[in-house]
């Protein structure tokens, strides 16, 4: 689960930690089956739900459902990532159509939506 983002990047790169970030919960709906397929568990650069609908671009094969997004600073927002993400392994899932952050996909689990806080 690594990303272009880990302690060194923002040690090197303070500007980058301080600034605006958003953690994001979603589901995955498979574009063919239209079946709900997963959660995804990630971080983008911004300030609101818009940046993660920005950020969701990417998933190839996948309709976004928001389930939660949380702001604070980006590297606060990397740290609780990688908190749900330890916390969660073992509900760990690989998505049908692969596409950049699959590896941050988890089985449909209320308690991961649940355990995103409100706040960071």
């Amino acid at each position: 689960m690594s990303g272009i983002y880990n302690e060194t990047f923002f040690k090197n790169h303070p500007a980058e930690a301080e600034g605006p970030g958003v953690l994001y919960c979603v589901i995955l709906v498979n574009k063919k089956t239209l079946e709900r397929e997963c959660i995804k568990i990630g971080i983008a650069y911004g300030k609101n739900w818009k940046d993660v609908l920005r950020r969701s671009r990417g998933f190839t094969g996948y309709e976004v459902r928001i389930q939660k997004v949380v702001h604070s600073t980006l590297y606060k927002c990397w740290k609780l990532e990688q908190q749900l993400h330890e916390q969660f392994k073992h509900l760990k899932f690989s998505p049908t159509s692969k596409f950049g952050g699959y590896t941050e996909c988890f089985q449909i689990d209320n308690d991961i939506i649940r355990s995103v806080p409100k706040n960071i």
